[in-house]
Parts: C-alpha cells; sequence; structure tokens
C-alpha cells in the first residue's frame, strides 16, 4: 500500500497514517488469516538504542490485548526474584515450615481427639495439657526456622534448644502410657512421636551444640544411679499390674463386700448365701462384673510416670553443667509426690507392693543426690596434689645460675 500524497508504500498495511508524510492512508481491506499461518511467530528482539516503530508497537499491543481481555493480572519482573526454589523432599513441600515434626504435631494433636471418645485410651489431664503447650512452641519454632512465620507465631514466645527436646522425652514418656491397651491411637501416637523424634534428634539434640553434650547416659550405669534406673523401671512395670478390683460401673469394690462364707470378723448374719447360676449368664461367668484394675486406671497416673522420668534426667547430668543449688533436692520432692500418688490408691494387690519396693530404690538414690554423694567413682573430680614445702628446697638448681 502506498501514500497517496508522498507515494512511500508502507511496510504494514494495518497503519492509519503514513510514517514519511504524515498523510491518512486509503482504507483497506485485511483478509483474514489463514489456518496454515504462523501466528506465533515474533520479530527478533530490538535493541534498547534503536527506535520503536509504528509496527513493533502495534504487535506489542496485540500480544498484550488477550491477557488484558481473561483480567489475568500480570505478576511485576521482580516478583519471584528473592524466592528461593524449595529443594527438600516433595511430600514436605506443601507442609508449613517445610518441617516434618509439623506433620508429627498433626498426628499428635489428632491422637488426642481421638482420645475424648470414650473407647480410646487417654494420656491423662496433665499429659494432654503438657503435650499441647509443647506442640504450640514446636510448631512455632519450626515455622520461624523457616522464615516464612505468620502472624500468631510472634505471641509465642522463644524457646531454647531444651524445650524441642523436653517435649521430644515427653511423647517417648506417653507412649508407654499408652500401651495399657492396643488400638488405633497406639499407631498414630507412635507415628507422630517418631517424626518429631528422628527431626528433633537431628537439630537440638545430636549436633555439636545440642543438648545431648550436658548428659551423660553411660553413668547411670554405674552405683548408685544405677539404683535409681532400676526403681524407676521397676515403677512403670508396676502400673501395668493389678492395683485392685472395680465393678461393672468403674468404681472400686470395697475391701469388706460380703463374699461366700461371710467376712472375718463381722457377725454372722453378715453371709452370702452359695447359688447356682446357669452357666449362660454373663455376669456369672466375668466374675459378676467385676474386673481387675491397673495403675493406669487410677486418677492422674501419668503424675508419678514424669517426676520418676525427670529422676533419671537430672541423674544423667554431667557434674560440670551450672544448676541451681536447690535443683539438688528436686528428686527427693519426686519420690514424695509418687509416694503420697501411691498410698493414695494403695490396696492389697501385687501393684502397689511392687512400685513402692521400686520406689525404695529411687529414695536411696535422691537421699545421696541430694547429699552429694551420688557421683559415680569414674567421675569424680581428681584431687590436688597436697603442697611439700621440702619440694623447693630439693629442686635441683641450674650450675649456670649465679646467685
Amino acid at each position: 500500500m502506498q501514500c497517496p500524497e508522498c507515494g512511500e508504500s508502507a511496510a504494514d498495511v494495518r497503519l492509519m497514517y503514513c510514517e514519511n508524510c504524515g498523510a491518512k492512508m486509503p482504507a483497506r481491506q485485511v483478509p483474514p488469516p489463514r489456518a496454515s499461518s504462523v501466528r506465533g511467530q515474533q520479530r527478533p528482539s530490538r535493541p534498547a538504542s534503536e527506535p520503536a516503530y509504528a509496527s513493533e508497537i502495534l504487535d506489542e499491543e496485540e500480544a498484550a490485548r488477550p491477557a488484558r481481555a481473561s483480567g489475568a493480572r500480570q505478576p511485576p519482573p521482580d516478583a519471584y526474584e528473592d524466592e528461593v526454589p524449595y529443594d527438600g523432599p516433595r511430600w514436605l513441600k506443601d507442609v508449613p515450615g517445610h518441617s516434618q515434626s509439623v506433620v508429627g504435631v498433626g498426628l499428635i494433636v489428632f491422637s488426642l481427639v481421638l482420645s475424648i471418645l470414650p473407647f480410646f485410651p487417654s494420656v491423662g489431664v496433665l499429659g494432654t495439657l503438657l503435650t499441647l503447650v509443647g506442640s504450640v512452641a514446636l510448631v512455632a519454632r519450626e515455622l520461624r526456622r523457616d522464615g516464612n512465620a505468620p502472624g500468631w507465631v510472634d505471641s509465642v514466645p522463644l524457646v531454647r534448644p531444651e524445650v524441642p527436646a523436653a517435649f521430644t522425652l515427653l511423647l517417648v514418656a506417653l507412649s508407654v502410657r499408652l500401651l495399657s491397651g492396643f488400638n488405633l491411637l497406639i499407631p498414630l501416637w507412635a507415628a507422630g512421636t517418631v517424626l518429631i523424634a528422628v527431626e528433633q534428634y537431628r537439630l537440638v539434640i545430636a549436633e555439636p551444640d545440642g543438648v545431648a553434650r550436658d548428659f551423660d547416659l553411660r553413668s547411670l550405669l554405674r552405683f548408685p544411679r544405677v539404683l535409681a534406673l532400676a526403681g524407676v523401671g521397676v515403677c512403670v512395670v508396676a502400673l501395668f499390674l493389678p492395683w485392685g478390683k472395680v465393678t461393672a460401673d468403674g468404681s472400686p469394690l470395697p475391701d469388706n463386700a460380703p463374699v461366700p462364707g461371710g467376712v472375718r470378723g463381722a457377725p454372722p448374719e453378715l453371709r452370702v448365701l452359695p447359688t447356682t447360676r446357669p452357666s449362660d449368664d454373663s455376669l456369672y461367668s466375668l466374675g459378676g462384673g467385676v474386673a481387675s484394675r491397673s495403675g493406669w486406671d487410677l486418677p492422674l497416673s501419668d503424675l508419678p510416670l514424669l517426676v520418676l522420668l525427670s529422676v533419671l534426667v537430672l541423674a544423667a547430668l554431667r557434674p560440670d553443667v551450672e544448676r541451681p543449688a536447690l535443683l539438688r533436692w528436686a528428686p527427693v520432692g519426686a519420690v514424695s509426690v509418687s509416694l503420697l500418688w501411691a498410698l493414695a490408691g494403695v490396696k492389697l494387690a501385687v501393684g502397689p507392693f511392687a512400685f513402692l519396693l521400686g520406689l525404695g530404690a529411687v529414695g536411696f538414690f535422691a537421699v545421696r543426690h541430694a547429699l552429694g554423694r551420688d557421683e559415680p567413682e569414674g567421675l569424680l573430680p581428681p584431687e590436688d596434689d597436697p603442697y611439700d614445702p621440702d619440694q623447693d628446697l630439693e629442686t635441683e638448681q641450674d650450675p649456670a645460675y649465679r646467685g
């Protein structure tokens, strides 16, 4: 197409005015593009020093027109410059903080929700509260470590590495509490505990500056600390043993309940006559609705487990670690609390006697710890050599020295 004024040929038929003289170009019908035409071809990039021609401006306008018609917002060129590409495991890509501890906390919290149902065991009131507090602190710490923490994390105080380590130990201890009966809650709790323990062991326990440097587990195998280890083990096993009997509604069976043949010391009128019951009577075949209960069925049964476990933690602490002076009385307090709990639910059963036996061994160590006599012989600091005043006189003098 040529300009009617200057006769200059236009390179683009879409131009309405001549690029040479500015005269109006004649209107021309543009045929529709054929299907075989290549519409994706783009003009080669133009250096920034060269001017932009009208045809290039029209090409850029047509390329941006579909995006404006669809309403899509184009991100600025530097929108993704500061984003670091994720190169971790694929199953953690969409997890907040890309942390497997967050996944473990989710399983633990889901287990706590299931424990509300009557046919699932519970970790106790104290264990539930400590688990919830530790879960919030651990998730906030993991989100801060990732650098993309939401706003609610600012309201959670910063915690030291000892807190995730203590929370991991708490979950392991409560896993023992759930072993009293197998159900769906045990695999969920165990999976969450393993996920948290594996990552936190690598981050806060086993690293060069981890909390493991403050403890010596081998010292628990030496006298007198081995007594505390054995005593705590006996106490935990005793919680699985029978601690009495309960009726069908869960209430404890009185010790002076009438039995066939009468009660010793009771009047002769207080007798239960033996009767013949059919063999298909479920209550009769099950013992009349009387069942045995373990130590975990008692109220606050997680309290002695946690306080006795803290005794082992203090026993494994290295001597050179700074600690408050009153902390040496903590094992005595733990034994006292466990003793009061056992005496509140003691019955004529094998469980309480085994628990008191193990508690006696722990109490022996607690008294020695309070008196400062609990260090094994291999861990005692060497005594300084006494000063000998004649040592200076016996020292051979240098013959080159002239006094």
